[in-house]
């Protein structure tokens, strides 16, 4: 495995088989199900869209990452604003716009692993990298091609630190919004600032 073969590709553009995509176990039924059977449905429907990370050869899916538009909420003093309360304490409801992780996933052979064929110093695990490496996407496609200020996630408990050690934190300043698939998550923010501060101290 070379670090330079590894790149994230869009779902319905990375030219891969079904079976390669078939293959894909990250260890959680449901995550892979997703991939399996709904990613590229949703896609095609403008909810979500699917990145896959692949090597040269295409064969083997090593993570995926499903991503939509998001608005976080939140309220504060109308005074601020020069304008009229919209609540009886004088608050208005004010939005940021975010992107929002839906789903993060890597191949289960990697789960746990220490990377030392791709990181020989800081010897980081295979879930870093690869998290690390979509933190990076996104913060050059918040330049590039939609403006967004801040990446929401809700982990469960497999990914909470993973998320916590990459610079998210909990979402208490916000207000929550429901998802019926991920009643027992935790929500979780970070800045684009603060993804940029742990990309570039790789």
């Amino acid at each position: 495995m070379n670090i330079r073969q590894l790149e994230y590709f869009e779902l319905n553009e990375s030219g891969i088989s079904d079976n390669v995509i078939n293959n894909f176990d990250c260890g959680n039924k449901d995550m892979s199900d997703y991939l399996h059977k709904q990613a590229r449905e949703d896609t095609s429907k403008s909810k979500c869209i699917t990145y896959v990370l692949l090597d040269n050869t295409k064969s083997r899916i090593y993570a995926y990452a499903t991503i939509s538009a998001y608005a976080m909420y939140y309220y504060e003093d109308a005074e601020k604003y020069h304008t009229v309360p919209v609540t009886d304490d004088g608050q208005i409801l004010v939005t940021i716009p975010a992107v929002e992780i839906k789903m993060f996933a890597i191949d289960k052979a990697l789960r746990g692993q220490t990377a030392f064929l791709l990181d020989p110093d800081k010897q980081r695990r295979y879930s870093t990298i690869f998290f690390q490496w979509f933190l990076e996407k996104l913060y050059y496609m918040s330049m590039s091609v939609i403006g967004f200020q801040m990446i929401f996630l809700r982990a469960n408990t497999d990914g909470y630190k993973l998320y916590i050690n990459n610079g998210f934190a909990k979402y208490d300043k916000y207000i929550n919004t429901y998802d019926a698939k991920s009643e027992d998550c935790i929500p979780l923010v970070s800045s684009i600032q603060d993804t940029e501060e742990i990309i570039f101290s790789i």
